[in-house]
């Protein structure tokens, strides 16, 4: 039986045992690279969350810093010229942070759960009146989408804000925002900066 094969018929095999080698190895090169994906979101991810830790790190474990971002946050106007300076240094800190999370949400590496996470948080800290006017002040200094970003957050606040004043209007209790007026944003509080 083998007698009868002739030269063309080995080629025909050959190439077909050549074509599934391929598929086989395309398959392996597409589970390679799946692993390799995972891998990177979760070394991202990890490197994202380290630096939310770094920046709330000071407000944990240094009193001296605690006290001076609640008073930054309460006035920002009273601050001497050097904590002017750290103010400044913080907030563009901060604000650089959550341009991160912008961009890796926007090119997949920050899944939708975590984004939505981290984007309520952004919006908290723009309650409070001190971290809005400095943003509006310096928003040159950040990227295109963090300042689109910010401003649907604000849309949302002021909309939350017309509601809650709706319901406090009908003696409805407004949950969401506390009492913060038509615009949800609160005069100040602390808070720390990431979650």
């Amino acid at each position: 039986m083998f007698s009868q094969f002739t030269l063309q018929d080995l080629g025909s095999l050959g190439e077909f045992v050549g074509a599934l080698g391929v598929v086989i190895s395309l398959i392996y090169l597409a589970r390679q690279m799946s692993q390799n994906t995972i891998s990177v979101r979760a070394a991202s991810f990890n490197s994202m969350t380290e630096n939310s830790i770094r920046l709330l790190e000071n407000t944990f474990r240094d009193g001296d810093f605690a006290h001076f971002l609640h008073r930054a946050e309460e006035d920002p106007a009273s601050l001497s010229p050097d904590e002017q300076v750290r103010w400044d240094a913080y907030m563009t800190a901060v604000y650089r942070h959550f341009g991160n999370l912008v961009y890796q949400y926007r090119v997949g590496v920050l899944d939708e759960q975590m984004w939505q996470s981290y984007r309520e948080t952004l919006k908290q800290h723009l309650r409070m009146r001190s971290w809005l006017t400095w943003f509006e002040q310096h928003k040159g200094s950040f990227s295109r989408s963090l300042v689109e970003l910010v401003a649907e957050a604000t849309r949302e606040l002021e909309a939350e804000g017309e509601e809650a004043a709706g319901l406090e209007a009908t003696g409805v209790e407004a949950t969401g925002v506390e009492a913060a007026g038509r615009s949800g944003v609160k005069p100040s509080a602390p808070s720390p900066a990431t979650q």
